[in-house]
């Protein structure tokens, strides 16, 4: 047996041994072959030889002891795993005569697409009913850092490669889309589903049963969440036009901090994906309890605004009513009737009052529009594109969408509300605001020197009135309107804030959304803080951590939306190669420009050989190439050439 001397001379030697070694943390990386490498946190790779890859996972962060092999190359041992980089993942289900395993993927079904090169085992216990090729949810069970052997089970069957809407479904899944409702939340949506068939809508409310509200939407929509109605005083200059809008009331009904409310913060939003809609709220109270459906009592939250002749907002008023709409139109009807193609509005019993009331909407639209052009910021209209799926899910057919009157009516009477709401809760101190800065503190310098090598004289930008004011008068200036399209690349996204600032990007001193609570999280949870005002009612504003959460859930139902809508244009864009048309230039880079094609609104890239003579002006954003400009918002004749499925990239090329 060793001496306590001896003993200590050896532990002495291990921490010697210890210290001497070079130590570094990095994060995995796999490759096509067994072996793989280390992304130190200083930049270099260290080499991780195949037995040391069995025990850990691509993305795995990791402490190593970092040495020189016989090749003279960095080469790691493994210390400690830090941060497992797999959890929940998507796979494939693969059968062999060695066991069950999930394969892990990335983007999409194929293996290609994971950067994870590993076959995980699946016990008999965590298989589920599953068959070789399926695409499934698993969560890793056993990391393999301690013996070389990872475990997973099964959560979920996606369905096979080939299936109908397979696309639709594997993006939903990956971004773990559908919402899960708790015992008390389904328990809640079945209290408030029986509480409407009795029509017990609560508290006191202003009965405008009466009043001919409308509702304008796509002819397929049905959770209508608002709808609209207008007086026309002839007598008053100041209130020339009451415009009063109902707006779907959920937050009445859904405790802020009840499950429902809860389950509503984790999507944030409905995702009308193509081929599928995922609502917000449990589709019993989306479609049916809280939408404003024609011709039945709903309880809302009503905005009633006067406008004056020049088109101010001059009062608003926010209540908790009842309503019944009149009618459910569209958009494409109501369109027709106000620029005179179709007789009426509707072929279910049109009716004079509604008739007159839908073309002083749209008078009141064409006035609001030039009061906003004169004293906040109207953005020109960019076209739209509706893509029409088929059965299998695929996109077969892709359709310009037509702005009509009727849209310009519904875009008006929202952005009003929402303005007014802006200017309530900037007062009441509370909610959360849509804000934009103008232009991003780090473009300044840029736009700056753009404004001065054009001789624009203008000091204050960054204020509301001055941005305002700046961008008014380029928008007026024929020349210098073309310098526009550049300036707004070096402006930010709108974001959600807790403080009452700005959104200059409409030019509103305030703007705070309310007008779609059942489809949007943000407007429910103004609803709940309006409330507070009107009513009373208990309410608790938001902290920072719970506005980041809500812009992160956000922000995954937008990415899920472009990368699903990108699969399935490159799937279609197959199908366009070699066809011209025209294209809007959309962004510019040194290399190239990216352009949407006009009549199948199909975005791709232009890119140029490196050897050709190319200038790069960052400032105007515009690439000279041999003598040929080309600039934002030009348009030019592009061939579609090829598309990269792995990369979902569709390049084009000037035709």
């Amino acid at each position: 047996m060793l001496d306590k001397d001896t003993l200590s001379r050896l532990s002495q030697l291990k921490s010697d041994i210890q210290a001497a070694k070079e130590y570094g943390v990095g994060h995995v990386a796999g490759t096509n072959g067994r072996f793989g490498f280390v992304r130190l946190e200083d930049g270099r790779d260290a080499f991780l030889s195949p037995e040391k890859m069995q025990r850990v996972i691509p993305g795995d962060k990791v402490k190593v002891s970092l040495t020189k092999n016989d090749k003279d190359q960095l080469e790691a041992t493994l210390e400690s795993l830090l941060e497992q980089s797999l959890s929940r993942f998507l796979g494939q289900y693969r059968v062999t005569k060695k066991g069950h395993f999930v394969v892990p993927l990335g983007n999409a079904p194929g293996l290609k697409s994971s950067p994870i090169n590993r076959w995980i085992f699946l016990p008999p216990k965590s298989r589920g009913r599953c068959k070789d090729g399926d695409m499934v949810v698993a969560r890793l069970q056993q990391h393999p850092y301690d013996d070389g052997k990872a475990s997973a089970r099964i959560l979920e069957n996606i369905g096979q490669e080939n299936d109908p809407h397979i696309e639709r479904l594997y993006v939903s899944a990956k971004y773990d889309l559908q919402p899960r409702y708790s015992e008390p939340a389904q328990k809640q949506t079945k209290d408030i589903a029986r509480s409407f068939k009795s029509e017990q809508f609560g508290a006191e409310r202003t009965d405008f049963t009466e009043v001919p509200f409308v509702t304008i939407d796509a002819e397929t929509t049905r959770d209508m969440d608002d709808a609209v109605a207008l007086t026309v005083n002839e007598d008053s200059d100041q209130a020339r036009y009451q415009l009063h809008v109902a707006i779907a009331d959920p937050a009445s009904f859904i405790d802020q901090h009840s499950p429902l409310a809860q389950s509503s913060h984790r999507s944030a939003q409905s995702l009308y994906l193509l081929g599928g809609t995922i609502p917000m709220l449990p589709e019993e109270l989306a479609n049916h309890c809280f939408s404003l459906a024609e011709g039945t009592v709903r309880p809302v939250l009503s905005c009633r605004m006067d406008i004056n002749t020049d088109g101010e907002i001059t009062h608003a008023e926010f209540a908790r009513a009842t309503i019944r709409s009149r009618r459910k139109l569209d958009y494409q009807r109501v369109g027709a009737f106000l620029d005179g193609t179709a007789d009426t509005y509707t072929d279910n019993d049109p009716q004079p009052q509604i008739a007159t009331m839908l073309k002083q909407l749209a008078e009141l639209a064409d006035l609001r529009r030039r009061y906003r052009e004169t004293h906040q910021i109207v953005s020109s209209d960019q076209a739209e594109y509706a893509f029409e799926v088929n059965q299998q899910g695929k996109i077969c057919a892709v359709h310009l969408r037509e702005r009509t009157q009727a849209h310009k009516i519904v875009e008006e009477a929202m952005l009003a509300t929402n303005y007014s709401a802006g200017q309530f809760l900037a007062k009441a101190g509370k909610g959360l605001f849509t804000t934009h800065t103008g232009f991003r503190e780090d473009r300044l310098g840029e736009v700056k020197a753009l404004l001065k090598e054009e001789q624009i004289e203008h000091d204050d930008i960054m204020s509301l009135d001055g941005f305002v004011t700046l961008v008014n008068k380029l928008s007026n200036d024929q020349e210098k309107a073309t310098l526009l399209p550049a300036l707004r690349r070096m402006m930010p996204t709108s974001e959600l804030s807790l403080d009452a600032k700005g959104h200059l990007g409409i030019g509103m001193p305030h703007y705070a959304t309310i007008t779609s609570p059942i489809r949007r999280f943000t407007d429910l949870f103004n609803h709940w803080a309006i409330l507070s005002e009107l009513e009373g009612a208990k309410f608790r504003n938001a902290n920072e951590e719970y506005l980041t959460k809500l812009s992160e859930n956000l922000n995954n139902g937008r990415l899920a939306d472009r990368e699903l809508q990108q699969w399935l244009i490159c799937q279609y864009a197959e199908s366009l190669v070699g066809e011209t048309d025209s294209a809007k230039i959309r962004i510019v880079t040194q290399q190239g420009f990216g352009a949407r094609l006009e009549t199948q609104g199909i975005d791709g890239f232009i890119l140029f050989d490196k050897k050709t003579e190319k200038s790069f002006d960052a400032k105007r954003m515009t690439l000279d190439v041999g003598g040929q400009v080309y600039k934002l918002e030009d348009v030019v004749k592009v061939k579609v050439d090829s598309v990269d499925m792995d990369k979902r990239r569709i390049a084009f090329s000037v035709a």
